[in-house]
């Protein structure tokens, strides 16, 4: 139900389905479970444009005022906002057992994702592990990216020419490396808090050669990184993982469980293009209110217009991702200091289907709740 009105200023706020430039630059250190620093890199990076998109049935609640009025109710104010960049962090395992068919499936897939159309405006970085460095035990040999984190497709031809001819390294040092990455994905998430910054691991074999070996422990650094700024991880497992320990990783990296390609190397291509689906369409910024006022979360409400045309119609709000329960809605990134507006798997699926959506963000009504 509709909370009472606080204040009395109104400000409609349109959101467009594109992307727009951003840069990153600088270093932060949050702290990893184990209490030693972690340790960082600085890259550049910028986000250009894409687009997401059918009809949309479900989200149809009521009129975009609020209260279920007018659509011109709030529509006192304009100001312009945005989809939140994105940025890729690509962790690839290039052990000797990557070697063959699957290697060959790997160079491939990575080539096609850096070269799609699709992924213009996303911005990518690459690390390799083991690294090619004397230390591969070392977070530090994998803070420093092995391509720096910038836009495509003009970081295309830089990420695909690093891929190595052959996987030639002789262990699978997973704690290090997933420390060191996270550092930088982290670091880069807080130089810029309006981005979205995942790490995308790909893996054929169980930790090897470096302390810690136990999945916990590496697990435990995703879960470090997801609650310190909200770097997710994604796992991607190869044929010889075993998925039962990816699966750790990604759901304590907030992904719930691993992509299992360990029976057609060849899906490479489709998972990595899954994840740029999934992370690309559904959070937007939440813009500050005019002339200094202060935000009040209980007078925002989310807009969808199916195609386009006709009157907005209000996507309620959810307390959060498990307030959802299947059905449409948005929710604030949090509740306490919101910077985003995220929305509900069901609300996200009908906004990418439709590829002439329109999104818009109206302050100064009640919001309209699940």
């Amino acid at each position: 139900m509709n909370r009472p009105r606080k204040i009395t200023w109104h400000l409609f706020v349109s959101l467009t389905l594109t992307w727009t430039a951003a840069a990153w630059w600088g270093c932060a250190e949050p702290s990893p479970p184990d209490g030693t620093p972690w340790q960082t890199s600085s890259s550049s990076s910028s986000s250009g444009e894409g687009g997401a998109g059918g009809e949309g049935g479900g989200l149809t609640v009521g009129g975009a005022g609020g209260t279920g009025g007018d659509a011109g109710a709030c529509a006192t104010t304009k100001a312009e906002s945005r989809r939140i960049p994105v940025d890729i962090v690509f962790l690839i395992d290039r052990s000797g057992s990557m070697g063959g068919a699957k290697w060959e499936g790997t160079k491939s897939a990575l080539n096609t994702f850096f070269n799609d159309p699709a992924s213009a405006g996303i911005s990518a970085g690459m690390v390799y592990f083991p690294a090619q460095k004397p230390d591969v035990c070392n977070p530090a040999s994998y803070s420093t990216l092995d391509v720096p984190i910038s836009v495509l497709p003009a970081n295309a031809f830089e990420l695909t020419n690093s891929i190595p001819f052959y996987p030639l390294g002789s262990s699978t040092p997973t704690w290090p490396a997933l420390k060191g990455t996270l550092a930088a994905a982290t670091a880069y998430q807080d130089s810029h808090p309006g981005h979205k910054v995942i790490v995308v691991l790909a893996t054929d074999g169980d930790p090897t050669g470096c302390q810690p070996l136990e999945i916990d422990l590496i697990a435990a650094l995703a879960t470090s990184a997801r609650n310190y700024n909200g770097v997710r991880t994604y796992v991607i497992g190869v044929a010889g993982s075993t998925i039962a320990n990816l699966d750790k990783i990604a759901e304590a990296g907030g992904t719930t469980k691993a992509y299992d390609i360990t029976k057609d190397i060849s899906e490479f291509a489709a998972t990595i293009a899954e994840i740029r689906k999934e992370t690309l369409a559904c959070d937007f910024e939440l813009p500050a209110p005019p002339d200094g006022m202060e935000l009040v979360p209980d007078i925002v409400n989310f807009t969808y217009t199916p195609n386009g045309m006709g009157e907005p119609k209000i996507v309620p709000r959810a307390d959060d991702l498990a307030d959802c329960k299947d059905l449409p809605g948005w929710y604030y990134d949090s509740n306490l200091a919101p910077t985003k507006l995220i929305l509900c798997p069901a609300s996200c699926a009908t906004v990418q289907a439709d590829v002439n959506a329109k999104v818009e963000v109206l302050f100064g009504c009640d919001s309209v709740l699940n």
